[in-house]
């Protein structure tokens, strides 16, 4: 019996032993996988931001990452569909227009206390700073990079035509701009002044940029309420708003192709480099392709243009960043891949490959590139606050309304470019909607 008994508790001890070897064994062997959406996804982007995080794993040999890059057009809704479904989603790409919907979807973790104690957000640009918590205190996103619209243009058609710009300030108008526009265009040659941006959030472009800058910014409610006027009303109610469209609707007639009703980003990016169209508006993301594509010294940018009347032109506050879903079941291992991108050489070496603004102060201390060359307009809009007046950047609970009303836009635009629609009529149904939505949900309250 006692033989037996013995026996049992070594086999016991033994089985015990093993139990334990394997289970560290496994330990030392487990990994944390995580899934990772990214928005913006191209070929060089997602080269890049593959690039940084295999140089995380081998620093973090604990953690792996899957990266997730849906085709541009439909990742928005490949997004939302697996935020919705609560698919396995650790980290995602969080763009400024869609980050209000996201949050009052409750989708998107708070990070706030995660950054009680990132010393990383210090050189955090002052723009940025301002933007980071919503009105409660809460923080969604590591911030990313920074937009900021410039104009691109076709040096050697400017050369060839012998154009050029006024200096930039009072004199450098969107008149100014229509008329250089203008004077590239022979339609004979299959040559355009202007790629338009005819869909995917047209608005944005000259029909907000013009309405914001001929409206005047004393004129508005406040600086984080740009699309309302002092009186509460909207700004789509305002002249200033039709001057907008009206000028969207006369670069179309007369400086674009008529196919542009349509393009969306990469059908502008890919219209300028192949020579189809000799100026374009857009944000600073498409360097990056211009430096791939084209040859240096045939395209160069400009800061934006100012109303004839106010001198003064809009640009933007905040930035897109990375989040981490609500439900994610690893968020301090997610919390480490935000931290890692989230610092100043990491920011850096990223926006540089990405072509978008940083979001530290110190990002020339490690990309020289920032502080000239091509990014030089922003350096003097930055240095020109008489002229350049910055707004919005804050989550309100209202704007969350932005998604649904870029895509009802779209619509409303290409129906007055192609002559079926009224421009009043869409101004109205526009007010309308947006003073429903402050009505209903308030406005800024900090």
């Amino acid at each position: 019996m006692k033989k037996l008994l013995a026996l049992c508790l070594t086999l016991a001890l033994i089985v015990g032993m093993m139990g334990a070897m394997a289970s560290m064994a496994a330990a030392e062997g487990e990994k944390v996988h995580l899934v990772f959406a990214e928005r913006y996804g191209s070929t060089t982007r997602t080269a890049a931001l593959r690039a940084l995080l295999d140089e995380f794993e081998a620093d973090n040999p604990d953690i792996e990452i899957e990266l997730i890059s849906p085709p541009l057009e439909s990742s928005q809704q490949k997004i939302t569909q697996m935020l919705m479904a609560k698919n396995q989603l650790d980290l995602l790409e969080v763009t400024s227009w869609e980050r209000a919907q996201y949050i009052e979807n409750g989708w998107l973790y708070d990070l706030k206390d995660f950054f009680t104690d990132y010393d990383e957000q210090e050189t955090f640009t002052d723009s940025v700073k301002s933007s980071l918590a919503t009105t409660d205190g809460s923080i969604y996103c590591m911030p990313l990079g920074c937009y900021e619209r410039m104009i691109y243009y076709r040096v050697d058609w400017m050369e060839e035509l012998g154009l050029e710009f006024p200096e930039p300030g009072e004199e450098w108008t969107f008149d100014a701009l229509y008329e250089i526009a203008k004077a590239m265009t022979d339609p004979e040659k299959g040559r355009y002044g202007w790629a338009l941006r005819g869909g995917g959030n047209s608005y944005q472009q000259f029909v907000q940029q013009v309405a914001l800058a001929a409206l005047g910014f004393d004129n508005l409610l406040s600086e984080y309420e740009p699309l309302f006027t002092k009186e509460g009303t909207s700004i789509y109610r305002t002249e200033a708003a039709k001057k907008g469209i009206e000028f969207q609707l006369k670069f179309y007639k007369d400086c674009s192709p008529a196919d542009s009703v349509a393009w969306l980003f990469s059908d502008q990016v890919n219209a300028f480099s192949s020579g189809i169209c000799g100026m374009l508006m857009q944000d600073c993301d498409c360097i990056g392709s211009f430096v791939d594509s084209m040859e240096e010294g045939t395209w160069a940018t400009y800061p934006m243009p100012v109303d004839a009347v106010t001198k003064e032109a809009a640009i933007g506050r905040g930035f897109d960043g990375w989040g981490m879903p609500s439900y994610t079941e690893h968020p301090e291992e997610a919390w480490r891949v935000l931290a890692f991108l989230g610092s100043a050489e990491i920011n850096a070496r990223f926006c540089k490959e990405y072509g978008v603004i940083p979001v530290h102060t110190t990002a020339a201390e490690y990309e020289e590139s920032f502080s000239t060359g091509y990014y030089a307009p922003y350096i003097y809009m930055f240095s020109h606050p008489e002229h350049y007046k910055s707004s919005g950047g804050v989550d309100l609970p209202y704007t969350s309304y932005s998604s649904e009303f870029g895509k009802s836009s779209d619509v409303d635009l290409q129906n007055i470019l192609l002559g079926n629609a009224d421009i009043d009529e869409v101004l109205a149904k526009w007010a309308d909607g947006w003073e429903e939505q402050r009505e209903e949900y308030g406005g800024y309250e900090g």
